[in-house]
């Protein structure tokens, strides 16, 4: 089997079609992977598809030993994870009313989780990897557990915010997890999702697919995905590109995958010649991302020598977070109110 080669597959689970274009032979690590993309949508799946109790199994034990090489996070890693966490919850808090209870799928080492705590909501997440729950646990006193997801897991309509960053390409069935997602939101709830955008991206091509990520969404895969399952994005400055806040449709409408032909087409020409070695040494990317690597790498040596604990670090954290956000709301605001140069002119 080679690039480009046309094969046959299970049925799409959002069009139907079975014909896919196999994008990539290996995953990160050079290890064999098959990477099929559906002519028919556009929506980019590993063949054969693992199955939940492999998925099961690996994310258990292996996944973070395999991904980051250790057991539980390093304090670089914990930083990086800190501030991812604290731009997701100021973002997301305006959205739900103090008190909210929240829950967190794939919540890691937990910093999401004890963030949105520290901002007065009822926050508790899950996550599989046995290493990172209990770090978590112990690290910032948060509650984390290990449930399957499956409808009994959870209470019907107990929970006014679920969050999956970076989690929902992980899963072995993503419409049964929103079938659980739907059941345990309380009504009016949401539902956060961001996962990587596969459309315009630029890596090389053996660190562009890996095991791990089942499914690699567009923006319009990822909401024809959501669409049917029952939810819709909401009109919110927080929804844009592959990272989107939805809302149980009050009525579903089926999910329209004709109009993602075209989708299929660019794709097909994005991951098979524009993502060619010489391309990529061509763009600069590689320069590009060793030079920010280095940058970071450094930044993070700096922050982390700093704080005693990573409690503090992430109390830190969170309120550089919170004085960002209201900067840029004086700014949008100024903005909005300042006037126009003709309106200076004739005033």
């Amino acid at each position: 089997m080679k690039l480009g080669d046309t094969i046959t597959a299970d049925p799409c689970m959002l069009c139907g079609k079975i014909e896919r274009t196999v994008v990539g032979t290996v995953g990160r690590g050079l290890k064999p992977l098959t990477t099929v993309l559906c002519n028919g949508c556009g929506l980019v799946s590993h063949d054969p598809l693992p199955t939940k109790a492999e998925l099961d199994a690996f994310y258990t034990s292996d996944y973070r030993k395999n991904y980051k090489g250790i057991l539980k996070p390093k304090a670089k890693h914990s930083l990086r994870a800190q501030r991812s966490a604290a731009l997701r919850a100021v973002r997301l808090k305006a959205l739900i009313q103090p008190g909210s209870r929240v829950l967190d799928i794939g919540a890691s080492s937990g910093e999401y989780v004890y963030m949105m705590g520290k901002l007065g909501f009822n926050a508790c997440g899950v996550e599989p990897n046995d290493g990172y729950r209990h770090f978590g646990m112990v690290t910032y006193d948060i509650e984390v557990t290990n449930p399957k997801l499956e409808p009994e897991a959870f209470g019907a309509g107990i929970f006014d915010l679920i969050t999956l960053n970076h989690v929902f390409e992980h899963l072995a069935d993503p419409l049964d997890a929103l079938t659980c997602f739907r059941r345990w939101l309380a009504p009016g709830g949401l539902l956060f999702i961001e996962v990587p955008n596969i459309e315009g991206v630029q890596k090389q091509r053996g660190n562009l697919f890996h095991y791990a990520h089942v499914w690699n969404f567009s923006p319009a895969t990822l909401r024809a995905t959501l669409s049917r399952a029952g939810f819709e994005p909401i009109n919110s400055p927080q929804c844009n590109g592959t990272s989107l806040v939805f809302k149980a449709s009050s009525n579903p409408a089926p999910s329209h995958t004709e109009s993602l032909s075209n989708l299929a087409t660019k794709l097909r020409h994005q991951l098979l010649e524009d993502q060619s070695p010489a391309t990529y040494f061509v763009s600069g990317a590689p320069f590009r991302r060793r030079w920010q690597r280095l940058l970071r790498n450094l930044d993070e040596i700096t922050t982390t020598s700093r704080f005693e604990s990573l409690r503090k670090m992430a109390d830190a954290t969170l309120k550089q977070a919170q004085h960002a956000a209201r900067l840029e709301t004086s700014s949008q605001k100024a903005s909005v109110h300042q006037p126009s140069h003709q309106q200076t002119l004739t005033s």
